[in-house]
């Protein structure tokens, strides 16, 4: 007999049962004939899986596999979860990683047969092992290369189902939440800013030291490089010659800047001159690859890697750039700067003016041709290193035990995982809105907070194929009549926290009782299993 979770009902008595009565009922679940059995017998034949096709062959095996990733109903997809097991993580081409659903992606991640071994879950740490590796971390290499602090971390912000990406998530760490133009601020999940600004793993060296680092890169490679393929085929320089233009996100298009690298400037159609940026232009231009012949002197990246690297010790503040000429137009002729005493002037007036002055001339500047120039020559003081305030730690293990909780609880009924995570995912939603409507935007973009609004208002499954100001407009007209109030943020008090929850779970609980089904809470669970949408 199957083991099922003790609920008095889907409304808010089986809440508040759930409630008092779920370490005993979880307790029991683990120690069910059924799955203990499961348990027992993967665990005893996990040795000689040493394959994707081991696994495969063995279906009770595959079985608690993918359940062990909600992905049951794919026992009989075969030669795709094979594939799936089969993937390469460092591959972004791989299918694991394309997937738009990262369980798959996790589930490949566990077994990790296409990188020589299976990976398996780490253990949460205790309070003061976290804490003591926190204090430890330096970089975000410290952070991504420990993946029960990763995940407990990712946990935190909401962000788990990325832990795989180890790639995406060092941009994002490395990301400074300062510069308006940085990867994670460019993201549309306000989370992933949170996340950098709560580490700041943002590069704190010196001007000197940045050129320093791509001129190392390169150095003795440019014989190499003979076509854009070589460059963006070569991981680590194609990622550096990207950052040292302010282009980081391009990364994600591999084909699209091997157009670029190899546009011809002469031609105004070429893909470099229609982008009307002059940073791809500069790219192009810097490593040449698109010329007939070689110049003799070198590239422009050439040059300006041998400059660099024979005045590295010297440039620590701005005068040391323009008092040396041969420095002076390497650098203007790698950055495609314009040349000219008026135009020196004005690029030392940027490299001079203080950042953290949001009137400054840095910060109102236009041309996006000075815009890597001044990041590569950032004479700002370094920052000091990041301290973690207390209960840091306290703070990021309770939320990963949290949304643990509820990840089981989603197993036996969805309306309770939503209920759950209500007040969290509402806290976001108010904490990054900037206005009542924002807020309400917010809403709409969350699948579970849109289910819960859905619910407790009465609105059908076709609602959300309105248009967006009409939605916006009957949620606002709803929630006055409703709660008396047509600002999100003020269900941030426990009383209407309460009502809302209470109302949804009523709301739900009628819905099911009349057998019409559940899409919006189908949908809910699906954002918090890991589907996008």
């Amino acid at each position: 007999m199957t083991f099922s979770p003790i609920l008095l009902d889907s409304g808010v008595a089986g809440y508040n049962f759930l409630n008092r009565t779920r370490e005993q009922q979880q307790g029991l679940y683990d120690q069910s004939p059924v799955v203990a059995r499961d348990i027992a017998q993967f665990k005893a034949g996990l040795e000689g899986i040493e394959t994707a096709q081991d696994l495969m062959d063995n279906r009770g095996m595959l079985r608690v596999a993918l359940g062990a990733f909600g992905l049951d109903e794919d026992i009989n997809n075969r030669a795709f979860i094979q594939r799936v097991l089969e993937s390469d993580l460092d591959d972004s081409t791989s299918l694991a990683n394309r997937l738009s659903d990262k369980r798959y992606q996790s589930l490949a991640e566990a077994f990790n047969f296409a990188g020589g071994g299976p990976v398996a879950e780490p253990e949460p740490e205790p309070t003061d092992e976290v804490g003591r590796k926190l204090a430890a971390l330096t970089s975000a290499d410290d952070l991504l290369s420990d993946r029960n602090l990763l995940r407990a971390a990712l946990t935190t912000f909401g962000l788990e189902d990325n832990v795989g990406e180890v790639f995406f998530l060092k941009q994002v760490l490395e990301s400074d939440v300062t510069d308006e133009t940085s990867f994670a601020n460019e993201l549309s999940d306000p989370r992933f800013a949170e996340l950098a600004a709560a580490f700041d793993f943002a590069p704190k060296s010196g001007p000197a030291d940045a050129l320093v680092e791509f001129a190392e890169l390169f150095e003795g490679r440019f014989a190499e490089l003979q076509t854009a393929e070589d460059l963006v085929s070569d991981t680590a320089l194609f990622e550096g010659a990207l950052k040292i233009f302010n282009l980081e996100n391009e990364v994600y298009r591999p084909d699209f800047m091997e157009e670029i690298l190899s546009s011809d400037l002469d031609d105004p159609a070429s893909l470099a001159n229609q982008q009307g940026d002059p940073r791809y232009v500069a790219l192009t231009e810097a490593f040449g690859f698109s010329l007939a012949t070689p110049p003799l002197l070198g590239t422009n990246a050439e040059r300006f890697v041998d400059v660099v690297l024979s005045n590295a010790g010297d440039i620590k503040e701005p005068v040391d750039l323009f008092s040396d000429f041969k420095l002076l137009i390497a650098t203007t002729n790698f950055f495609d700067m314009p040349l000219g005493s008026s135009a020196t002037r004005y690029a030392q007036r940027l490299l001079e003016a203080d950042k953290s002055d949001p009137q400054s001339l840095v910060n109102l500047v236009k041309d996006e041709r000075y815009l890597p120039f001044v990041k590569a020559f950032d004479f700002q003081p370094v920052a000091e290193a990041p301290t973690y305030p207390p209960g840091f730690a306290e703070k990021l293990t309770a939320n990963y035990s949290e949304r643990q909780f509820e990840i089981e609880v989603g197993n036996s009924d969805s309306s309770m995982r939503v209920a759950l995570a209500l007040e969290r995912e509402l806290g976001t939603v108010i904490e990054t809105g900037t206005t009542e409507d924002s807020r309400w935007f917010g809403i709409m973009a969350s699948p579970a907070l849109r289910s819960v609004f859905e619910t407790t208002f009465g609105l059908p499954s076709s609602f959300g194929t309105l248009d967006i100001d009409q939605q916006l407009s009957e949620l606002k007209t709803r929630s006055e009549r409703q709660f008396g109030t047509t600002d999100v943020a003020d269900f941030n008090t426990p009383e209407q926290l309460d009502s809302l929850r209470q109302t949804y779970l009523l709301q739900q609980n009628s819905v099911q009782s009349f057998g019409s089904g559940s899409s919006s809470d189908g949908l809910a669970l699906a954002l918090l299993s890991g589907f996008q949408f």
